[in-house]
């Protein structure tokens, strides 16, 4: 068997919307039974988390040797937002994606998805406003596990549905490019009604997952080609505003 947990980590907020501690990060999520873990809006080296490789905290507390950040947007996010000058490959302060996992990896790869070019409008406190559609990207791997190779993804999608459906159609083409089965976790920002018919030939497991405290749609995915799922659970955490949506494969 091979679980898969994919988490929006909220950079480690608390349930309540109170920053979190190394410590008690490494505490919320010790304990979970995950051979690989894909987490999203990571922080590393953020001043208002503290300084923590989140992604490092969170693969030491469920005992996972290899493990990967990657930066959508580097440096301090309360300021300027910029992008890393090679996506993904920033080395400082940054805030984005991580794969962890138990088994070694043979291969790691990393490109940014489409996204939005121009502004858009939002109400912002009541009032009308322009925000950027967020830099997004994929962190994809190809581990050597017992059973043979298996290809995982972690992704973060657009918060206009349009923009993720384009989105996650270029991220399964790149996954489809990798070895067999495969696995794509993530936050996507599409309900199963939305993303089903995006991602025909690939299962896709059903939980809620948001809101944390009573979740009534599920954002949080992991599509899963060529394996069974056989078990299918959403977890209530101590962190986010999500839940964990964590997923068993039958590869036998």
């Amino acid at each position: 068997m091979t679980r898969v947990l994919t988490l929006n980590l909220q950079h480690g907020l608390s349930r309540s919307g109170r920053p979190t501690t190394a410590e008690e990060l490494g505490a919320a999520v010790a304990g979970l039974d995950a051979d690989v873990v894909a987490l999203q809006e990571v922080d590393r080296g953020q001043p208002r988390s503290g300084g923590v490789d989140q992604a490092r905290v969170v693969a030491d507390a469920l005992g996972l040797e290899h493990v990967r950040f990657a930066a959508t947007l580097a440096g301090d996010v309360r300021r300027a937002k910029v992008s890393p000058d090679r996506w993904g490959a920033h080395d400082g302060a940054g805030y984005g994606l991580a794969l962890a996992s138990r088994w070694p990896v043979v291969s790691w790869f990393v490109r940014p998805l489409p996204r939005l070019p121009v502004r858009y409008p939002v109400l912002r406190e009541g009032r009308p406003a322009l925000r950027d559609d967020e830099r997004r990207g994929v962190l994809a791997a190809v581990l050597a596990t017992p059973s043979g190779l298996l290809s995982v993804a972690s992704a973060h999608l657009s918060l206009l549905a349009p923009v993720a459906a384009v989105q996650v159609r270029a991220l399964l083409r790149s996954v489809a490019t990798l070895s067999t089965p495969a696995v794509v976790a993530g936050d996507l920002d599409l309900d199963p009604w939305l993303l089903g018919p995006l991602a025909r030939g690939w299962q896709l497991p059903q939980a809620p997952t948001f809101p944390a405290a009573a979740p009534r749609r599920q954002l949080d995915h992991v599509l899963v080609q060529g394996a069974p799922v056989v078990a299918v659970e959403a977890l209530d955490l101590p962190v986010s505003d999500h839940r964990g949506l964590l997923v068993t494969l039958d590869r036998r």
